[in-house]
């Protein structure tokens, strides 16, 4: 994360409870955005000069230019007019929900100017390769934003729950979300709860991954051998101190396991849980074990470790996602990326 970024963002937070101030902050946060944009033209203008003497560059850079210059006439028609009569409480939500995709695109806005930046010192070194690399990402950044406006047009006439909106950018954009939320941005637009909204999901995800790795080092001599939930808890509390979790807690992220097929979970008639491995264990098993290394898998390393077809690979790794135990991200110039919370000895701290 970007400290400069961060501070900011820091200085442009309000947390106005009059409309007409909310309003105002709203145009302040646009203007904001927009002015990064500018930032990044000139810096593309200059770019321009310095590629006429690279062929390839010289074709690259004037297109973003055109892209760049596009989304500051997006930027500059982000007016948020509210029709006369509108409810107060309506008013509020488009407000609150305008506001967090100024801070996504803001985040965007300024990764683009960075990117630009780096850009323009590759070409003064002439690498064409790493140009036409970052020339991709930036097109792709520029494509983010766009869709990001877009987004944040609809959002003005599809009014849902601030809280609805950010559920849905988090599954997209949780970097930003997160940056915002540590910058003080979402106080007095969400309902912040312990674990924190934007913790909330992360927490499971993570308790669940974790669940698994304990589930999955029992000696167990079959499958259908229960492991009690006061064990998993037991070895929770010993192996991974920094990760506070309650009873319900726990059992919270076993249910999730247990709806998407990764383990069952049972109660006796004592009232006590346990826990068995689902038939596909070894499956499950075996994507753990490759992506502890480094957090992320692809379906190419999946297929070329196990061999299997890539159906197969791919119904494996989207039963992690669909339990919110990965995330899967695609990208044009990386491919997808399945990545795993909680695997890596740095992120097990809540």
């Amino acid at each position: 994360m970007s400290d400069d970024k961060l501070s900011a963002l820091k200085n442009l937070i309000d947390t106005p409870k009059d409309l007409h101030k909310l309003k105002i902050y709203e145009e302040k946060l646009t203007q904001a955005c927009t002015n990064l944009l500018f930032d990044s033209r000139k810096i593309v203008i200059n770019s321009e000069v310095s590629s006429k003497s690279l062929t390839e560059a010289a074709r690259i850079v004037p297109q973003i230019r055109t892209r760049v210059e596009s989304l500051i006439d997006r930027a500059r028609r982000q007016d948020l007019r509210i029709r006369p009569g509108t409810p107060e409480k309506t008013q509020n939500l488009m407000i609150n929900n305008s506001l967090l995709f100024d801070f996504i695109i803001f985040s965007r806005s300024w990764d683009l100017k960075d990117e630009l930046k780096e850009l323009d010192s590759l070409l003064v070194f002439g690498e064409v390769q790493k140009i036409k690399d970052l020339a991709r990402e930036v097109l792709e950044h520029i494509q983010t934003i766009d869709e990001l406006f877009s987004q944040k047009e609809h959002a003005k006439t599809n009014i849902q729950s601030s809280e609805e909106v950010a559920a849905i950018l988090l599954e997209r954009f949780d970097q930003e979300m997160a940056i915002a939320e540590q910058a003080g941005a979402l106080k007095g637009i969400l309902k912040l709860e312990k674990p924190k909204f934007i913790g909330k999901d992360k927490y499971y995800d993570q308790l669940g991954n974790i669940i698994l790795k304990i589930a999955m080092s029992f000696d167990t001599e079959t499958d259908d051998t229960p492991i009690a939930i006061r064990a998993i808890n037991a070895i929770l509390n010993r192996e991974f101190p920094r990760v506070k979790a309650e009873l319900r807690d726990i059992l919270k992220a076993v249910e999730i396991l247990d709806a998407n097929g990764l383990l069952i979970l049972k109660q006796d008639h004592e009232g006590l849980y346990w826990i068995q491995l689902s038939p596909s264990e070894s499956e499950a098993n075996i994507i753990l074990r490759m992506a502890e290394a480094k957090g992320f898998l692809t379906i190419e390393e999946v297929i070329m470790e196990t061999n299997w077809p890539l159906e197969k690979a791919t119904e494996e790794l989207e039963k992690f996602v669909k339990a919110g135990c990965a995330i899967r991200d695609t990208s044009y110039s990386t491919g997808t990326k399945y990545y795993f919370p909680g695997l890596s000895e740095e992120t097990t701290e809540t």
